[in-house]
């Protein structure tokens, strides 16, 4: 579709731009994204233009004069991932006992999805689209499930509400990530899921990596010429569409000795529990997992914002006899993990770049669920008479 007739998609807590990439991939216009962290705005504004607020959404008063200033009157679809920190995994146990804590139940951080909500109440969007870890579908706040009392909450404002749990690698995101989606409109239509096109033949990650030129741990080139290692398959083809001859982000951690050594011995798949003592400097009766060697023919396990601290649940699968040395992954091989293209840049130093991409929804995915609700967007426009001149 032509950017001037597409639907116009406001993204709250856009982060880096995960979901924004992928319905721009499946064809809407990117009108606004809404960013607190400096780091991440940098990176949306850099792929995205000059279209990103940076701000507090709790700041935000008046829905309708923040879009305005950016040259929008409406928006035809809200999305965006609330904060999901206090929704990640402590048990249905835990989060029962949990239940009356007041400050566990009004921690900020789970309290983000009410300014989805208030931006949903002000503008009216025909469809919106929530993204967040699966625990949020377990959370309590008070005497009930959250999620059921936002379901609630946006029937009374008139929308249609189902949520669904995704599996990234189900869609061609070479990552077996779980998210949760919740979908909604006003229109009255029954929500559109998208079907699986990858469940029984994922990409694995030597398909999403094995062309990346070989780099040492500690490589800090941030700019660097792409020179392909093998002919490229049909994953590394949509990967590098746009990218040009260069590939940036590609830097790694370094690493001593004593653990390039632990990551050469270690097989795929192999964990830090499995190494012999000598390799061994943290408990392994806690820290079983602490290291994680990737396997070539399967997808990534999932990857998460912890990355930005370290990367040594991704290690880099390398083989004895060929040329790719110990290391764990790099920037760009985990944005590869996470199905970003090898045009969208990472701003700022290369630990933030970890970070934003793990923090990232998979665009992959975020197009899957693009497309399928498409067509209820683009009937909903038409029945409404509703285009993008009459926003500016």
């Amino acid at each position: 579709m032509e950017p001037l007739s597409s639907p116009v998609v406001l993204d709250l807590f856009c982060g880096a731009g995960g979901l924004s990439l992928g319905f721009q991939m499946a064809g809407y216009h990117i009108g606004l994204g809404l960013e607190n962290e400096e780091l991440p705005w940098k990176t949306y504004t850099y792929n995205f233009g000059n279209c990103c607020h940076l701000g507090d959404i709790r700041e935000i008063l008046d829905p309708h004069a923040l879009i305005s200033a950016y040259g929008l009157q409406r928006v035809d679809v809200i999305i965006g991932g609330p904060p999901c920190q206090g929704f990640t995994r402590v048990g249905r146990g835990k989060l029962r006992n949990l239940k009356n804590d007041p400050g566990y139940i009004h921690d900020p951080r789970n309290q983000y999805y009410k300014e989805f909500i208030r931006f949903i109440r002000a503008l009216r969007p025909l469809y919106f689209v929530m993204e967040n870890v699966p625990d949020m579908q377990y959370y309590m706040d008070g005497d009930g499930l959250l999620l059921h009392k936002a379901k609630r909450e946006l029937e009374d404002l008139g929308y249609v509400v189902e949520w669904a749990v995704l599996r990234a690698d189900h869609y061609g995101v070479p990552q077996t990530r779980r998210r949760l989606f919740v979908i909604g409109n006003r229109l009255q239509q029954p929500i559109d899921w998208p079907s699986p096109t990858h469940k029984d033949h994922p990409v694995t990650v030597w398909e999403a990596i094995g062309d990346l030129p070989v780099v040492s741990h500690g490589h800090r080139q941030d700019e660097m010429p792409y020179e392909p290692r093998c002919e490229l398959n049909q994953y590394q083809c949509l990967m590098r569409e746009g990218a040009g001859d260069v590939l940036y982000n590609h830097q790694t951690r370094w690493h001593n000795q004593q653990d390039l050594a632990a990551f050469a011995w270690m097989p795929e798949g192999g964990k830090y529990v499995d190494l012999p003592a000598e390799y061994r400097r943290y408990r392994d009766d806690i820290f079983k997992d602490k290291y994680r060697k990737l396997y070539r023919d399967r997808p990534a396990w999932t990857l998460e914002a912890h990355i930005g601290k370290d990367t040594y649940r991704f290690i880099y699968p390398s083989r004895p006899g060929e040329p790719e040395p110990p290391r764990t992954i790099s920037v760009r091989e985990a944005a590869r993990l996470q199905s970003f293209p090898d045009r969208f840049r990472f701003i700022g130093p290369f630990t933030r770049q970890f970070y934003q991409v793990g923090n990232a929804v998979p665009p992959l995915l975020a197009k899957a669920v693009a497309e399928a609700i498409l067509p209820g967007v683009v009937a909903g426009m038409k029945r409404q008479g509703s285009s993008i001149t009459d926003r500016e």
